[in-house]
Parts: C-alpha cells; sequence; structure tokens
C-alpha cells in the first residue's frame, strides 16, 4: 500500500494548529486522513462520501482544508483518475468555478489544390 503524505490546514478536525507529515499527529486523526485520501481516488462518489462520514468530518472542511501528496484533495482525485469524484469534491470547495466549452470543435476540411 502507498502512504499517502498528508497535510493538514488549520483548523481540520478540530486542531488549533497547522499539522504536517513530519509532525507528530494522532494516530486516529492520520488514519482518518489516509482513507479519505485513499478513497478519494476512487471514482466512486458514493464511497468518498460513506468513507469521510464515517469519520464524522464535515464535507467542505475535507474539500478546503485535506491536503494529499502536497496537492488539494480535488486536484489529487483528479490526476489520479476519479473525475466524478474530483468533481464532487470541487463542487464542495469555497470559490468554486466551473468552467464549460459550449462551442462545440468542427472539424472542417478543407479541400486542397
Amino acid at each position: 500500500m502507498n502512504k499517502v503524505c498528508l497535510t493538514v490546514a488549520a483548523a481540520t478536525m478540530g486542531m488549533a494548529s497547522v499539522a504536517t507529515s513530519t509532525a507528530a499527529m494522532d494516530p486516529y486523526v492520520e488514519n482518518a486522513l489516509v482513507d479519505i485520501c485513499l478513497s478519494s481516488q476512487s471514482n466512486r462518489v458514493h464511497t468518498f462520501k460513506s468513507t469521510v462520514a464515517s469519520y464524522r468530518i464535515d464535507m467542505q472542511l475535507v474539500a478546503n482544508n485535506v491536503v494529499c501528496n502536497g496537492e488539494d484533495i480535488g486536484s489529487f482525485a483528479a490526476e489520479a483518475g476519479a473525475d466524478r469524484t474530483a468533481n464532487y469534491i470541487r463542487s464542495r470547495q469555497e470559490g468554486y468555478v466551473e468552467v464549460r466549452d459550449i462551442a462545440q470543435k468542427l472539424a472542417v476540411s478543407v479541400p486542397q489544390a
């Protein structure tokens, strides 16, 4: 199993200080964050939501503060190919902006002379 390096932003999980992967961390909190990062790599939103709920953590807190392998959790999920989970996480982040390409790409063949 790959070890997931975690950095937790201030106030995550009720902690008052910033914790990094090198700082001593409560084993329960560390296991929770590892499980959340690993479940974000699945393309099953239900699996991710139930993992977060099992630790009784607010989804918006996870989306805005959890960092997996140096990336925010939404980017981490997208990089793992879990597009549905990544979109769900990103929709819960503050300042979320969705960009849609509404113009269809048209293949125009130009006759060569």
